[in-house]
This record gives C-alpha cells, sequence and structure tokens, in this order.
C-alpha cells in the first residue's frame, strides 16, 4: 500500500511542493539544492506505472531530502563546504537507491554545517538556517536544514547524519521526530565520514508513519501498510507495542543524570509530562543511572576531533575550510600527536559508557530522558549563533545529552513533546533502547509525541 491516495497524481503532489518551496525556503534557507527537473520525471513515471494497472510502490508520492554530505549521482556533495573538488558523485548512496526504488521522490539536497562539524547549521557556507519556529533562533545541527524542511513542510522526509546527535538534535529544536538507528543497520556507504566509529545514517520526520515506513526502507526491508500517524496520540504503525493498547510492564528508566536542574524548567516539565502519560498507559517509570553520562561530551569532543582529522584531511589540503572545521581538525592532529592520555581517558569514559548504559537497558526495556537540555538557542543579533550557546566546544547546551548513545553504541529517537511555556519553542525527548530496538522505540514515539505546530507567522529575523 502506497502512503499517497491511489487516485492521486505523484507529479501533482510533487509541484505542490515545489511551489511551497518556491514561496517558503527563501528566509529560511532549509535547501542548497532543488533539482525540480529529475524529480518531475521520477514522478511522471511513477503517475505512467499507477495508469499501467501498475501496483503502486509503498513509499510513491512521498518526498524527501538529503543532507549535503549524502551522494546523489551527478551531484556535488560539498558537505556545505568549499573544501570539496567539485567532483559531482558517480552514484546514489545506498540510502537513495532504496528510497527511490520505492518510489520516493527526491527534492533537493539540505544544508549542514560546514562538514558536519557544529550544532547550528551556521556554519555552513551557503549561510544559516533559520529555524521554521522563530528565525532568530537556530534549528540545531548539524542536520539543521533537514529539520527545518520537514517542520516547515517542505518535504515528507529528510535523510540526516548523526555522529553524536546530529539528527536527533535538530529534530528536537524543529519539533519533529529523528532517530538515529542502531549502529550497522542503516547503511552509510556514500556518505562522507566524520568519525565512523560514530556515524550514523537517520531519517527525520513530523509524521511517525512516514519515519517508520522510511526506516524499513532505508535498511533494506519493504515498508509496511503505513498510514500516517502524526506527531500526536493515535495508532502506533504496528511494531510490536499493539498500537495505542496500554503499555502493561514496559520498564522505562528516567536517567538521572540527564533529567536534573541542568536543563531548563520548561524542558523538564515536558519530560515529566511526557514520564505521567507513559505512566497513564500502564508503563513503569523508575528511576536508572548511567554515571558517566556528564562526562561523555568531553570524551566525545576528543575522540571525534582525532577521527575527524583523520577521515577529512583531504578537505583541509587546498586551504579553503571555514574556521570551525580548520580548529577542530588541528585539535585532532594536535591530541593525537601530543596528548595520547587525554585520549586514553576519553577512550576509557566510552567504555564505561557501554557498560553502563548495556545495564541500565537490562533493567530497563528503554531509557528516557530530555534530547537537549534547552530550546533552540537566539542566533547572535549580527547574525552569526551565539557561540556561547550555540557552539558544543564552547558551552555544554547542544550535544551533551545525545552522545551518550552514539559512544555507547546504541539506538535513540527523540520524539516531539510540545512546546516550552518559557518561549513556546518545541521541547524533544529522547528514547533510547538496546541495538535492535529501533522499530519499538519509533512506535513508543509515535504514542509519545505531542503536535509543536508552527505560529502563523513565524518570528522573523
Amino acid at each position: 500500500m502506497s502512503l499517497r491516495s491511489p487516485h492521486a497524481s505523484v507529479e501533482g503532489a510533487v509541484l505542490a511542493r515545489f511551489r511551497q518551496i518556491e514561496s517558503g525556503d527563501g528566509a529560511l534557507r532549509s535547501l542548497v539544492l532543488v533539482g525540480e527537473a529529475g524529480a518531475l520525471r521520477h514522478a511522471r513515471a511513477l503517475d505512467d506505472e499507477a495508469a499501467d494497472g501498475t501496483e503502486p510502490r509503498p513509499l510513491a508520492g512521498l518526498t524527501f531530502v538529503v543532507k549535503d554530505n549524502i551522494d546523489v549521482a551527478g551531484q556535488v556533495t560539498s558537505c556545505a563546504s568549499h573544501g570539496h573538488l567539485g567532483v559531482p558523485a558517480a552514484y546514489d548512496a545506498p540510502v537513495v537507491t532504496r528510497l527511490r526504488a520505492a518510489g520516493a521522490v527526491l527534492l533537493g539536497r539540505a544544508n549542514m554545517d560546514e562538514l558536519a562539524m557544529g550544532a547550528s547549521t551556521a556554519t555552513s557556507v551557503h549561510g544559516a538556517t533559520r529555524n521554521p519556529h522563530d528565525h532568530r533562533r537556530s534549528p540545531g545541527g548539524s542536520s539543521g536544514g533537514c529539520a527545518a524542511a520537514v517542520a516547515a513542510g517542505l518535504a515528507d522526509l529528510a535523510v540526516g547524519t548523526d555522529t553524536g546527535g546530529s539528527v536527533r538534535e535538530p529534530a528536537a529544536q524543529c519539533g519533529v521526530l529523528g532517530l538515529a538507528p542502531s549502529p550497522g543497520l542503516v547503511p552509510v556507504g556514500g556518505v562522507v565520514p566524520f568519525d565512523p566509529t560514530c556515524d550514523r545514517v537517520g531519517p527525520i520526520a513530523a509524521d511517525a508513519g512516514v519515519l517508520a515506513a522510511a526506516l524499513a526502507t532505508m535498511t533494506g526491508r519493504t515498508p509496511r501498510p503505513v498510514r500516517g500517524t502524526g506527531p500526536g496520540p493515535g495508532s502506533g504503525p504496528g511494531l510490536g507495542l499493539g498500537g495505542s493498547a496500554e503499555l502493561a510492564g514496559l520498564r522505562v528508566g528516567l536517567v538521572t543524570e540527564l533529567s536534573d536542574a541542568t536543563n531548563q524548567p520548561g524542558v523538564l516539565a515536558r519530560l515529566h509530562e511526557s514520564a505521567d502519560r507513559l505512566r497513564a498507559l500502564g508503563a513503569v517509570v523508575r528511576p536508572a543511572t548511567v554515571p558517566d553520562a556528564p562526562r561523555a561530551l568531553a570524551a566525545y569532543l576528543d575522540l571525534t576531533s582525532v577521527a575527524a582529522a583523520r577521515e577529512l584531511a583531504p578537505w583541509l589540503a587546498g586551504g579553503r575550510c571555514g574556521p570551525e572545521v580548520v580548529r577542530r581538525l588541528r585539535l585532532g592532529r594536535s591530541l593525537a600527536e601530543h596528548r595520547p592520555g587525554v585520549l586514553a581517558e576519553a577512550a576509557e569514559v566510552r567504555q564505561r559508557l557501554r557498560a553502563q548504559v548495556a545495564a541500565a537497558l537490562t533493567d530497563h526495556d528503554v531509557l528516557l530522558s530530555p534530547t537537549l537540555p534547552t530550546t533552540a538557542p537566539l542566533f547572535a543579533p549580527a547574525g552569526p549563533p551565539n557561540a556561547s550557546v550555540a557552539d558544543p566546544m564552547l558551552a555544554p547546551y547542544t550535544d551533551c545529552w545525545t552522545v551518550v548513545a552514539n559512544l555507547a553504541g546504541v539506538p535513540a529517537l527523540s520524539v516531539p513533546a510540545g512546546t516550552s511555556p518559557a518561549d513556546g519553542m518545541p521541547v524533544g525527548v529522547m528514547l533510547t533502547g538496546s541495538v535492535g530496538s529501533d522499530d519499538r522505540l519509533v512506535a513508543l514515539g509515535a504514542l509519545l509525541a505531542r503536535p509543536c505546530p508552527l505560529p502563523d507567522q513565524p518570528v522573523p529575523d
């Protein structure tokens, strides 16, 4: 069964999306390349199949965008940087191939922090992406263009990458769903690496049914018949939780170290509402502990800076990368050459985190925490982000909670939990599970998600 009506025209749906992009993305700057001609050719081919009586492909009519570090044949994978060589990709990344084969139509490429180094989507050579809820604020990063496009209704789905939270953080800040899948579940071929030990390719969607169908396709499975569930209460997408039936006995661990007063009061209010909602459905919610979680960000930055210096050295060769990339790669080289003790300590933190998260997931079926301790930060008045808030290298207010799942090697899903009473901006809560529990997380997210509607007129710059 397709995600669209069998009587609907794919071409018409795709044209409508391009008109939305034309009218709505100028101020937002979520997309860096729009491929209208190719998308319409694909849409017409899908309509021709339907006219011939062929069973519609499972994702026919679904529109998607990809982050600018993912290969699409004939397009330059620029990673929002001047450091690329200008050579178009020869092939689609496997995730793109799978989505297109299932009938999803690619609309374009989404903005990102340069080489995925950032948490604001403001280090892009294309300029900063704005949060569709409030253009004065960051959409998060580094997959901020992906989340902004989905939240603004410019695409049904976005495919991003998550090395330390780069899918989940912007999903939380823009009020949509974002999944960092289990390591190895979704192929990372055709994606510019950052740190292969942490890199994931994951979907972002406003609708849990779309997220579930995309995940199935990206992992090489055939999507089940899916109707969109929306970001609110309703039937889960048939993935092992019995729809909206009571979750009798589900053991939920509320992570103590990630749920303290470090978080904004509005974030904690929505977190505890989510916990209460799970209790009302029959789950048992009790404290869980990951003692080294507060040390995760420092360890992550040390380890991934060294990995990035190794993986991305060719991008520096031409001397055209931006200052944040240069700074991080120099840091990585310095750590590798001169501070082996620091790296050894970071590696020990990672090993302890793996053991602690595994222990917590032995005692609980799923872990619950805020995705981020804050809502989306304001950009600095001059235009670039306020580095003391938006840059995770300078202040632990962006990826500080999300990096735990990457270091521990487990899947995690950011779920919109409504808006903060303090500033009206979206709040995300994070569900973390054992390796292979991705479908279960998505099904639970479908039950837990709450809408974060866009204002009639987003606050302008």
